[in-house]
């Protein structure tokens, strides 16, 4: 995934300990996405230290108080309509320990194994590291919220886990091939959705073992985009028309752990385009075709195209 023009790993797509580790977590609330009213910190400690809640949390507060191995937090206001959540602040430094808001509900902080990263806690007045993080094993990550601001802080638990089975050699090189398929078949005007590609990626070196084939049924790839064209059937307009172009959709494309390819395409621009308002577009229903674009190691792969009707 992108935050800020800069590719970080998500954290279930097998993260090792020398890579920009995305820890994304999703508030949701009666069926949708919502944003905490205050995120005062994300404390890392490993799993094992948390198998008994008292001992990383506050028997009477049930808040963070130990000191834990790397701490992130929003520089001043905590309140999340504050600008210290923008992903705008985000990029690649000692200093970048702080909480990013990527859209409603959606927030990030950014584990970043490649450069000497600190963080600060404020319960124990200590500068802590990332440097503690530098092994292979399970951690947690808690988010210390308040959901409202009427509310009372509380402690949200996620889990990561950092690996090194992600490093192997090969004594020839890797033959891959993948194949894909568009989810979605029907989409309603006015609806905003998300257009998913599935893809399954096979090893065809038969001496590699399966244990290694199967690492690449985790998510092998990297980077994607979408492609969304209009086409007319009907000879007297002109088309096909990009609606949503490679270039557009790159920063905006998700990639979950099984290599599904997520983009969020909201219909209701579709009246917007400068073609459909000169009339050369035709009606805005109708056939359109989906392709997708992705790296995989040293590839670029491009889909066949998808067809899906909007009506």
């Amino acid at each position: 995934m992108q935050l800020n023009n800069t590719t970080i790993v998500d954290r279930g797509n097998r993260p090792n300990i020398s890579q920009r580790i995305g820890l994304r977590t999703f508030f949701i609330n009666d069926g949708a996405y919502v944003d905490p009213y205050e995120i005062s910190g994300v404390s890392l400690f490993t799993k094992s230290a948390t198998l008994s809640p008292k001992t990383v949390l506050d028997s009477t507060t049930k808040l963070v108080s130990s000191l834990p191995l790397m701490e992130f937090g929003a520089s001043g206001d905590t309140q999340t309509t504050s600008t210290n959540f923008d992903v705008s602040n985000y990029a690649p430094a000692t200093t970048a320990s702080g909480i990013y808001r990527i859209s409603t509900g959606e927030y990030v902080v950014v584990l970043d194994e490649t450069l000497a990263l600190s963080g600060w806690s404020e319960t124990h007045a200590s500068t802590v590291a990332v440097s503690s993080l530098s092994s292979v094993g399970d951690y947690v990550d808690l988010w210390t919220v308040k959901l409202s601001s009427a509310s009372k802080y509380q402690v949200i638990t996620n889990q990561f886990s950092l690996h090194e089975d992600t490093f192997f050699a090969f004594t020839e090189p890797l033959l891959l091939t993948t194949s894909n398929k568009l989810m979605n078949k029907h989409v309603r005007l006015g609806e905003k959705i998300n257009l998913k590609v599935g893809t399954a990626v096979t090893v065809q070196n038969r001496d590699i073992d399966k244990s290694v084939q199967n690492i690449f049924k985790d998510s092998c790839i990297t980077s994607g985009a979408v492609e969304i064209r209009k086409v007319n059937q009907d000879s007297a307009f002109d088309g096909p028309f990009v609606v949503s172009s490679f270039s557009d959709t790159s920063s905006g494309v998700d990639i979950t752990k099984d290599n599904t390819l997520l983009f969020n395409w909201d219909t209701t621009a579709l009246t917007g385009l400068s073609s459909f308002t000169s009339g050369s577009f035709g009606s805005v229903t109708g056939t359109y075709s989906v392709q997708v674009k992705y790296t995989l190691l040293t590839q670029t792969i491009m889909s066949p195209l998808f067809y899906l009707t909007v009506s």
